[in-house]
């Protein structure tokens, strides 16, 4: 009788048959990767050939782009603002909207510059008023000295003319007295003292008259030359304070006007017709999107409005192939988005430059071409995808290989040709080349068997050996220079 139980029995077979599937899968999947392998050598053992043909060539170049609208007009923040460098976005039109010109874009705020016009409108009306006043007191000063010389000085001059003939009168008859006392004392009518007595009033009447002379000299001559001065220079400092004042009204209106321009530049408004694309604004180490309650700054693009009418490829050429494209060649242009549909193109522009690279860039030399796109499907929008081939020309009944069957080696290239198991190196000329297929000028011919991947198969065939450039001979003299420590010769 067995110790073992039924259960038990049966849980034992169970476990015995799922290591019996598991082992019998993991020898199929052993048997089939090992299969693989030896199918995979095979492969690398026999390389693939292709035959040389011989039609017509497409004389093309295969280059990729980027879509963008022929007319693309940016619109940018326009607001300068002083009190801040950062201008807050307070509205925007929302994305896509086709737009004309007048209609609203973006909205600004316009805060600082409406505190900002109150301030000067205030001290626009102070200036005013000082204009006023200095143009008052240069007027005032004006008809004084107009005054002076019509009225004032001539009521002064005459006044002093007035005393000079009164002293002259006065002293034409102290001299008659005094010459008649002189006749009366010489008689002894009169006494000597009052002879003197009538002299002293001639000296007087004399003295007199010279200082009558005198003061009408001096306002002659002294005062009305200083009093006019003074009043020239008073005429021109009001003149001066006015112009100054007028020049600081001037200026304090301009900024009003320059300040209520800016408030009118907050509102941001279309210029041409567009769908409207919102930029992005880099700042702060990442984007944003131009959306409200973020911020921005002066000339900065804030709206894009491509024409979609007019849709044109920006692609760049390398420079070994620039000088087989130019300006209204055809082209065939294909976008990923629209499968199936090839657009006609024409080059429209080729830079005469090369396209700047940054210091990590390849060392060739790439070259911008403008490519116009002729009836752009409904749906394109600027920075698609584009795979451009621009039609060169087209030869006819020519012999033409696949590009990888052909190795360079040196100066010179090669293809591989195929005659049963053997294989010979066949040296080759070749013509032009549109990236898939090359024109074999000389070496091949019609119907001949050659190897497809030519670089991958170089060791079925003896290629010649390249010429060793010889190193140039040392001189002599470096030769028996002693090498120091540190590497130079002395």
């Amino acid at each position: 009788m067995s110790r073992v139980s039924p259960h038990r029995r049966s849980r034992f077979k169970r476990r015995f048959l799922v290591v019996a599937v598991s082992c019998a899968v993991l020898a199929f999947l052993v048997d089939v990767v090992l299969k693989a392998n030896l199918s995979l050598g095979s492969r690398e053992t026999e390389p693939l050939t292709c035959c040389v043909v011989r039609g017509d060539f497409a004389h093309d170049v295969s280059v990729q782009g980027e879509v963008e609208s022929a007319v693309n007009a940016e619109v940018r923040c326009e607001v300068h603002s002083e009190s801040s460098d950062w201008i807050r976005i307070l509205e925007v039109v929302p994305e896509g909207k086709f737009v004309k010109p007048g209609d609203f874009l973006v909205r600004l705020d316009s805060s600082g510059l409406e505190a900002e016009r109150d301030r000067q409108k205030i001290a626009c009306q102070q200036l005013e008023a000082a204009v006023i006043q200095a143009r008052s007191k240069l007027e005032a000063i004006t008809r004084a000295r107009d005054a002076y010389l019509t009225e004032e000085f001539k009521l002064a001059e005459e006044q002093a003319k007035l005393v000079v003939m009164v002293a002259e009168d006065a002293e034409r008859r102290a001299r008659q007295f005094y010459e008649s006392s002189a006749k009366l004392e010489s008689h002894g009518y009169i006494t000597e003292l009052q002879l003197r007595a009538d002299e002293y009033a001639w000296e007087a009447a004399k003295t007199a008259l010279a200082m009558a002379r005198a003061k009408l000299a001096v306002l002659e001559r002294f005062t009305k030359v200083v009093r006019m001065t003074q009043l020239n220079t008073a005429v021109i400092s009001a003149k001066a304070r006015l112009t100054a004042v007028e020049c600081s009204q001037k200026f304090a209106l301009q900024r009003l006007e320059f300040v209520e321009e800016q408030i009118r530049k907050c509102v941001v408004r279309a210029h041409v017709s567009g769908q409207v694309v919102l930029a992005h604004l880099f700042h702060y180490g990442h984007a944003h999107m131009i959306e409200p309650g973020e911020v921005t700054l002066e000339k900065r693009v804030l709206v894009r409005l491509p024409d979609f009418r007019r849709m044109q490829v920006a692609a760049t050429i390398e420079e070994d192939k620039i000088a087989l494209v130019h300006p209204g060649l055809t082209a065939s242009v294909r976008l990923p988005a629209f499968p199936g549909v090839v657009l006609r193109g024409r080059v429209a522009k080729i830079n005469e430059y090369p396209e700047s690279e940054n210091w990590m860039g390849s060392a060739v030399k790439r070259y911008k071409a403008v490519l116009a796109i002729e009836a752009p499907p409904s749906g394109t929008r600027p920075g698609m995808t584009a795979d451009v081939v621009v039609h060169l020309n087209r030869l006819v009944n020519r012999i033409q290989v696949p590009c990888p069957a052909v190795i360079h080696h040196g100066d010179r290239d090669y293809c591989i040709g195929c005659k049963g198991d053997r294989f010979e190196l066949r040296e080759v000329s070749l013509g032009p080349t549109n990236g898939m297929k090359v024109v074999i000028s000389e070496g091949l011919k019609e119907g001949e068997e050659v190897v497809l991947s030519a670089a991958g198969h170089r060791d079925v065939v003896e290629f010649p050996e390249l010429k060793r450039r010889t190193p140039p001979p040392r001189s002599l003299t470096a030769s028996i220079l002693p090498v120091g420590r540190d590497g130079t010769r002395h």
